[in-house]
């Protein structure tokens, strides 16, 4: 009896000993192979690039530790300058304190004409909002602006710091053959990786607020305001502070500095840093090798323009999550390195996600994923449309559809067709967060009736914990997350990709 033990045991143990030592292999062969002494090639092109240049305000967080006050938001605003002229240039550092400073004086006389009795109550909000989009896409439209390519190469040769850091880094991307690409296309190349985006929507809040009697005249003074503005650690991708809140926490900073808050603080940063190689290690060689979506040109994107090239049903299935947990991680990882820079300072910055892949519905989902800009549209356009009062379904749809809307990175012709599938992405979004508070309300009333056949149901379910939930969150992820496709890659790509994934579970072809 022992030796067939034996017998039976040996195998088990064997093919037990293979598959950890595949998986063992999978998750320590990338972390051998990293060029970890390789700072060129590896941490500025590949991990401290796009979200992740806030890593470069670092060094300049021990300055600020000595001030406090009015003293500490100069500090602020002069450490800020000297962030955005390393790695955006000094034209666009320029560009950012000059639109600071214009906003701040149009923030005034907009708080003077929106007491005014005798103008239309619209009036002021409207010349606002346009002042705003005109600056906005006014800006966005300098992408195209070219000067002569003798002197965008002479200002590179003699002036250097004007451009931003790749450029002076003399990355493939950004030269063509006659040289560096124009200053302008390398400025503003996207307005979210800059900031332009995430201004807008402190705008929004900020003139709303003026509007409310929200901020008091007291409270809005050009160096708060530059400060709140042009903060470097939340400048670039949030998260969007509130105003009072900001000022508050710069106020009593120095109340909350100390040795204790040092680990806690790099350690928050470290996790940060670790996210982004996280995805660098085991997603990116997914995405590059096997689905070809990192790719600039949507139509060289194997998954999305030619799927039927995808081997396998399951990638095909799970790409679309490949690409948003590649995104999650880069993006809460840059708002973990925000938040250990600010901790620093003794700044609490206001967390932007708070565990969204447990989420058990759409609308929880929205309350733990990238939480400062759903808490603005829903509280300064949601709200403002009629909110829960009258046409929910409307409001929701043209609340997701101007995310979707905001979302595009610049107005380029691509783009603006690209925009068109951001828009609907919304709109479907809207609509299937319509669905999911008409279902909470439905059952609503059926727990307040305690009779019927779905009362029944919701019993019995109740004392299934937890598959009920289980089933809740597979739902959720799957509509969100598959929503992703006409985000990622507009209705056409969406359609290839769900063409395929059918044509296969019906056995076609």
């Amino acid at each position: 009896m022992e030796g067939r033990l034996v017998a039976l045991a040996t195998p088990i143990a064997e093919v037990a000993g293979g598959v950890f030592e595949r998986v063992w292999r999978f998750l320590i062969d990338p972390i051998l192979a990293t060029p970890w002494g390789d700072w060129s090639g590896f941490w500025e092109r590949v991990v401290f690039d796009d979200r992740l240049v806030v890593i470069y305000f670092l060094p300049l967080v021990p300055l600020l530790l000595l001030f406090r006050g009015d003293a500490l938001r100069k500090a602020i605003i002069a450490t800020s300058a000297a962030f955005l002229i390393y790695v955006f240039g000094a034209l666009y550092a320029a560009f950012w304190l000059v639109t600071c400073v214009a906003f701040y004086f149009i923030g005034e006389r907009f708080a003077i004409e929106a007491k005014r009795k005798d103008v239309l109550q619209i009036g002021p909000p409207l010349f606002a909002a346009a002042t705003l989009l005109g600056w906005y896409y006014g800006s966005v439209a300098l992408l195209g602006t070219n000067i002569p390519t003798e002197t965008n190469n002479w200002l590179f040769e003699h002036l250097p710091w004007v451009f931003p850091l790749p450029v002076r880094l003399h990355w493939p991307v950004a030269f063509g053959p006659m040289g560096p690409a124009p200053l302008f296309a390398t400025m503003f190349y996207n307005t979210h990786n800059i900031g332009m985006a995430y201004f807008l929507v402190r705008m929004l809040h900020y003139f709303a607020e003026i509007k409310r009697g929200g901020i008091a005249k007291e409270e809005r003074g050009l160096l708060r305001f530059v400060t709140y503005a042009a903060y470097a650690p939340a400048m670039i991708q949030g998260p969007i502070e509130r105003y009072p809140a900001f000022q508050q926490q710069i106020e009593t900073s120095h109340e909350r500095r100390g040795f204790g808050a040092v680990p806690i603080a790099f350690a928050r940063i470290g996790w940060g840093v670790a996210k982004v190689l996280i995805g660098y290690w085991y997603l990116f060689p997914i995405a590059h090798d096997v689905l070809a979506i990192d790719r600039p040109n949507l139509l060289e994107q194997t998954y999305y323009a030619h799927p039927e090239q995808i081997e396998s049903f399951w990638w095909l299935y799970f790409g679309v999550y490949v690409q948003i947990y590649m995104l999650y991680l880069e993006f809460s990882g840059y708002c973990d390195v925000s938040a250990g820079m600010a901790r620093l300072i003794g700044y609490r910055q206001v967390e932007n996600f708070d565990w969204p892949w447990f989420a058990t519905s759409l609308r929880d989902f929205w309350r733990r994923w990238h939480i400062s800009l759903s808490a603005m549209l829903r509280d300064y356009v949601y709200i403002a449309l009629g909110g829960n009062r009258r046409h929910t379904t409307l409001n929701l749809c043209l609340t997701f559809g101007l995310c979707g809307f905001w979302h595009i990175p610049n107005i380029s012709p691509f783009m603006r067709i690209w925009g068109i599938a951001l828009v609907m992405w919304g709109v479907l979004m809207g609509l299937m967060l319509a669905v999911n508070q008409w279902w909470v309300s439905w059952m609503k009333r059926v727990d307040e009736r305690q009779t019927g056949v779905m009362y029944a149901i919701r019993r019995g379910a109740a004392r299934l914990w937890p598959l009920p939930q289980i089933l809740a969150w597979a739902i959720t992820m799957h509509f969100f997350v598959h929503s992703l496709l006409i985000f990622f890659a507009g209705p056409i790509g969406a359609r290839n990709v769900y063409y395929e994934m059918f044509r296969r579970l019906w056995g076609a072809g």
